[in-house]
Order: structure tokens, then sequence, then C-alpha cells
């Protein structure tokens, strides 16, 4: 018992100093991070999650459907949808979670874009091959 009032009274002075110094501790309210991309603010985390939601769409597309010379065709497209990614997010300054949605819906847009192009260009490709012959 005497020792635990020993304890108690060593311990009390050296208490009493710690909340004597503590004079108005405050909480840091957090804030995301901005960043500037020639003169537009954005968020930086939402930027980050955009980007990267956008690239694994196009890497997954381009995985999954392989062809030859596609690359000709892929990589301005996944270009394009990164910069419409990076465009929509600067503008509308989503949350994270949204900038997520964005970035997954304008890569996996750009599979449409390629399909179009592909078949516009398969189209157009017809018109320069000679007649074919006839049959007898």
């Amino acid at each position: 018992m005497w020792r635990f009032i020993a304890t108690a009274g060593a311990a009390l002075p050296v208490a009493a100093t710690a909340i004597a110094k503590d004079k108005g501790a405050v909480v840091a309210q957090s804030v995301p991070q901005i960043s500037y991309f020639v003169g537009y603010p954005f968020e930086t985390g939402s930027m980050i999650a955009g980007i990267c939601a956008c690239l694994a769409v196009r890497f997954y597309v381009s995985q999954e459907d392989r062809k030859d010379h596609r690359w000709g065709v892929d990589l301005p497209v996944s270009l394009l949808t990164l910069l419409f990614t990076a465009g929509m997010i600067i503008r509308l300054r989503p949350e994270p979670f949204w900038a997520l949605v964005y970035g997954t819906g304008l890569g996996s847009a750009g599979v449409l874009l390629i399909s179009a192009c592909l078949a516009w260009v398969k189209r157009g490709s017809d018109l320069f091959q000679p007649p074919e012959k006839p049959a007898p």
C-alpha cells in the first residue's frame, strides 16, 4: 500500500507538469493535396486514382484482345482516354472514389472507340482491293 502511494506521489508532479505545458492543443484538419497542371488546380489523390484506373482498364483490354498491329490504334486511344480522364478530373474535382469510376468508365469507353475505328478502317480498306473476278 505504501509503495502505491509513493509511486502515485512521484508520478503526480510529472503529470501536473505535462498538463501545465499543454496549452491549447489543436487537432489539425486534413485537407487534400492540391497540385497544378498548366495553371489548373486538382486534388492529387483523385488524379492518381483516376489515371491508375484508366491505365488498368486499358492494360487489361489490350492484354485480353491481343492482335497484330493493334498497338497502332490502341496506343493513341489509350492516350486519348488518359487525357480525357485527366481533363474530367481537373474540371469536376471529384472525390477519389468518383475519380476511380470516371477513370474506369473512360478507359472502357476506349474499347468502343477502338472498335468503331477498326470497323471504319476495315470498311475503307476494301475500297483499295482489286475487284474480284466473277464466278464462271
